[in-house]
């Protein structure tokens, strides 16, 4: 059987039918090798023919390659309508409140439930803000968890999968791998909102080494995906450490991998280790794959983020986004602090008791702000855009010779506001500067040009015309001042 009667075999049958069984290619070819060894064989002319394979059942089915993932009005208003007014939903609470009761034998708002989630939830942020490694090895560490930082990630990666899905990356059929899971916000994020649109369906697999975390997923992540639609099916965890595991060990043609808050605690590895890891392991990526990495948005962590997805990128995959590399040029991610900032959730029940005593505001976490990134195994990117040869736009690395002075400039736009209503502070980059730059609407513009930038994305790319140079030696960055007639507008 040679590679030429399988590609013959193949194209006869894709002509015929959107999809076949294996065991229909295994009787055309008349091999006597088992359907697992033929699947291995037949791949690299699968992957040639722009065609899928998948298991099914004792047998792999077959099919066209399946375009983006597309979801109808009703669908999109929907979530809409639940990031205008996002929360925990009321199935994820109730199953949370119920593991904690069997979990603790005591309900789930006893006193002396709540009284040792609030201290365990010290700790843990009090680690944190040391950068020192938060333990999950002990169950109240895990309901910690459960109760100040799940219902803000959750929500935070529903905001990520959906701009997977509305950039046009994810497909109808998916296979998701979660690396690091935890108890499975990752997970249930993706069983909420697919439930919620009404479309696609998901494979989710997940690697978790804590035994206590492995232990709140198989409650929660099974039960929530039979209770919410039916169009996630949830594969077993894999338990294992992410600075040991091998790429073998992990599923193959993943659609969507996510490190989610795991590289940040990695503390003992260097960036570039941090990277040899993730290059590795997406290795299981399918071809047109998409790799997550979220970590918090503070200035250690998300600095530390940019520098280990330059170094992935380094290794063979492409940024897809937030990062556009408009010069053409590779950046010097060493002071890049950008993150994106989203609406508050409503606390859920189980915040709220928490925060009924002495100090409650300790443990209240309703505001979602996060780093994150795309990068992808194919060359995709989310804006193609370079500025043209010979446009009059000044980099940001010449802008030491323009200070005091009126110049036009093109950039992504990297963050929302980080100013106040009076003195608006955006931060901004076109790939090659060596000290920040932000642009800034002073407090005494008027006019139109105070909320220039007020609809414009996160990563998109915005020109401007006649801005003012400064530079802000206390910080070490400059400023470009937004003028009555300065000229704001999307460059692509």
């Amino acid at each position: 059987m040679s590679e030429r009667d399988i590609l013959l075999a193949l194209e006869r049958r894709a002509g015929e039918k959107p999809e076949f069984r294996l065991s229909e290619l295994q009787k055309d070819l008349a091999a006597g090798q088992s359907l697992e060894d033929l699947a291995g064989e037949v791949r690299p002319q699968i992957d040639r023919l722009g065609l899928t394979l998948r298991p099914s059942g004792g047998d792999y089915v077959i099919g066209r390659r399946a375009g983006p993932l597309t979801v109808d009005d009703a669908g999109r208003e929907r979530q809409a309508a639940f990031f205008r007014n996002p929360g925990v939903p009321e199935t994820i609470q109730h199953l949370i409140e119920s593991y904690i009761t069997r979990k603790t034998g005591k309900p789930w708002d006893d006193p002396a439930v709540l009284d040792r989630m609030q201290n365990a939830i010290l700790v843990q942020k009090s680690r944190y803000w040391k950068e020192q490694r938060v333990s999950y090895r002990k169950a109240y560490q895990v309901l910690g968890y459960l109760a100040y930082h799940a219902p803000v990630y959750l929500v935070q990666f529903e905001h990520i999968f959906w701009q997977i899905i509305d950039r046009g990356l994810a497909k109808p059929h998916m296979r998701i791998l979660d690396i690091g899971t935890g108890p499975g916000v990752v997970p249930l994020a993706v069983i909420d909102l697919l439930d919620r649109i009404g479309s696609a369906s998901a494979e989710v697999y997940a690697v978790e080494r804590s035994e206590e975390h492995l232990e709140a997923y198989n409650a929660l992540v099974p039960a929530a995906a039979a209770a919410m639609g039916g169009r996630v099916r949830v594969k077993k965890p894999i338990r294992g450490d992410i600075g040991e595991i091998a790429a073998g060990d992990l599923p193959d043609r993943i659609d969507i991998m996510v490190f989610s808050n795991v590289l940040g605690e990695l503390r003992h590895m260097r960036i570039e280790e941090r990277a040899d890891l993730v290059a590795a392991l997406a290795e299981q990526l399918a071809p047109d794959g998409t790799i997550v990495v979220v970590e918090p948005a503070d200035l250690a962590n998300a600095t530390a983020l940019r520098q280990t997805v330059r170094a992935i990128a380094d290794r063979g995959l492409t940024i897809h986004s937030p990062c556009s590399f408009i010069r053409g040029t590779a950046c010097n991610p060493a002071r890049c602090w950008t993150f994106e900032q989203k609406g508050d959730i409503r606390p859920p029940r189980l915040m709220e008791r928490l925060a009924e005593g002495k100090d409650g505001y300790r443990f209240v976490n309703v505001d979602i702000k996060y780093s994150s990134a795309l990068l992808r195994k194919d060359a995709r990117v989310q804006h193609a855009y370079r500025v043209p040869p010979g446009a009059k736009f000044a980099r940001f690395s010449h802008l030491h010779r323009h200070v005091d002075r009126t110049i036009n400039v093109v950039a992504a736009l990297m963050s929302g506001n980080l100013g106040d209503d009076r003195t608006k502070v955006y931060k901004v980059c076109d790939g090659t500067p060596a000290d920040p730059v932000y642009v800034v609407v002073p407090a005494t513009l008027r006019g139109q040009n105070r909320d220039a930038l007020r609809d414009i994305a996160y990563g998109d790319i915005v020109r401007f015309h006649g801005v003012l140079v400064r530079f802000n030696k206390d910080h070490g960055a400059y400023n470009l001042v937004v003028l009555p007639g300065t000229r704001v507008e999307p460059a692509a």
